[in-house]
């Protein structure tokens, strides 16, 4: 071939080369573009979701033995919403919406109802709750009659759907009666039906007892002896902080029951009773809304997923509520199809169904607005069981024998 031949064939192959790039670029440009006559797609819309913390909450203060060992660090659950988000990426093309998340935090109890009111004045709709009890009563007064959802995902106190009974709140984090309730039924399946009973000196202890005499009572399980104890190691004062001798009793016992929020006095109360029993409660057996090492019904993925968010940190019941609260927004838009608030919420009240990996479906309680769920009764590296334990039967849905049961609620938002 000749030189200027070869020269003619490579401005051949050039100006292919051209005209092919030129119908890509074309091509891309039009790829996304409506069809000449087609209606314009519909704007993408945004659901917004804020994360509503307290700083400074001494529900997550480090807890700090007598002797100032740090037993336990906790923290907001805040990457449990997280997770649930970005679960929901892939829906959002689908779906034509998207979601954010905020988070908000303030520095009292009482700064949460304004800050809420707000960023609902703003147009968010709704909020993930992480507060103490104290916030909620004026939460409630500020938002009554509002359009948002309220979702509590780390406070069991049993008044918030008792007395308080709010219509805005949804009770994501289960209550006291639900743990409990498991707690017990667990107990009555074995056999134990004759405790001891430990009490600390704070109102939460008092709380969790209170809750635990009325599931005992409600389940026919026998407190034997109430004992209280003191914190601390003060000799003086050995017969209300030594293990040994406030379970020496004159009954015999299957089970000791512990309530003690601080933690110092229940880490020395297994292996120094006088008799080789378990303990239940704050220690050893407890009921929480769930375990890292719960293992069944896609629990696995979920724990995986948290723990690259968390850092290798371990999923918490505050951490699932957060996930499951965030899940339930997002499949009600997927199952309305709607970024409707009224839609969503009557969705997520009403007849809505949800996986929260824990076995049974999960549901919004239509009397008081608590989601029905599953109780994990877990060791400290195990799930032991969970609850409602086989054999406790319910004429309509079986985890309503956990918690106040329509019948003998006092709240009745449903009416």
């Amino acid at each position: 071939m000749s030189e200027a031949a070869g020269l003619g064939a490579l401005l051949r192959l050039a100006a292919v080369a051209l005209f092919g790039l030129a119908w890509v670029v074309a091509a891309a440009g039009q790829e996304g573009a409506a069809p000449a006559g087609a209606p314009p797609a519909p704007p993408q819309r945004h659901v917004k979701i804020a994360f509503v913390q307290v700083d400074g909450d001494p529900r997550y203060a480090p807890i700090v033995a007598s002797d100032r060992i740090v037993l336990k660090k906790r923290e907001h659950p805040f990457a449990g919403a997280e997770v649930s988000i970005d679960d929901a990426a892939p829906l959002q093309r689908i779906l034509g919406a998207d979601f954010a998340l905020d988070r908000i935090a303030v520095r009292s109890p009482a700064d949460v109802a304004p800050a809420i009111k707000q960023a609902a004045d703003a147009g968010t709709h709704f909020f993930l709750v992480d507060a103490p009890a104290a916030a909620y009563a004026p939460l409630a007064v500020a938002m009554h009659g509002r359009d948002v959802l309220l979702f509590n995902v780390s406070e069991p106190d049993d008044a918030l759907r008792r007395q308080l009974c709010a219509a805005e709140f949804v009770h994501v984090y289960p209550s006291r009666a639900q743990l409990m309730d498991g707690l017990v039924q667990y107990l009555v399946s074995r056999k134990w039906t004759n405790l001891l009973e430990f009490e600390g000196p704070s109102s939460a202890d008092a709380a969790m007892t209170e809750a635990f005499e009325h599931s005992a009572k409600k389940f026919g399980v026998h407190i034997v002896a109430q004992q209280k104890f003191e914190p601390g190691t003060d000799p003086r004062q050995r017969e209300h902080n030594d293990p040994a001798l406030l379970s020496a009793i004159n009954r015999d016992f299957d089970v000791v029951f512990a309530a003690d929020s601080d933690f110092d006095f229940v880490r020395t109360v297994p292996y120094h009773l006088v008799r080789p029993r378990p303990v239940i409660g704050s220690i050893d057996l407890r009921p929480v809304a769930w375990h890292w090492t719960w293992d069944h019904n896609g629990a696995p993925q979920v724990n995986s997923r948290f723990e690259k968010k968390a850092n290798g940190g371990h999923m918490t019941g505050a951490d699932w509520a957060s996930w499951l609260a965030v899940k339930m927004i997002v499949q009600a838009v997927l199952h309305t199809r709607s970024t409707d608030f009224a839609k969503d919420r009557a969705f997520i009240l009403g007849y809505g169904s949800f996986d929260g990996d824990k076995g049974l479906a999960v549901s919004v309680r239509s009397w008081d607005h608590q989601v029905r769920q599953a109780v994990l009764l877990a060791a400290p590296y195990e799930v032991v069981a969970s609850a409602p334990i086989e054999g406790f039967l319910h004429q309509s849905n079986e985890l309503d024998t956990l918690g106040d049961d329509q019948p003998e609620s006092t709240c009745h938002l449903d009416r």
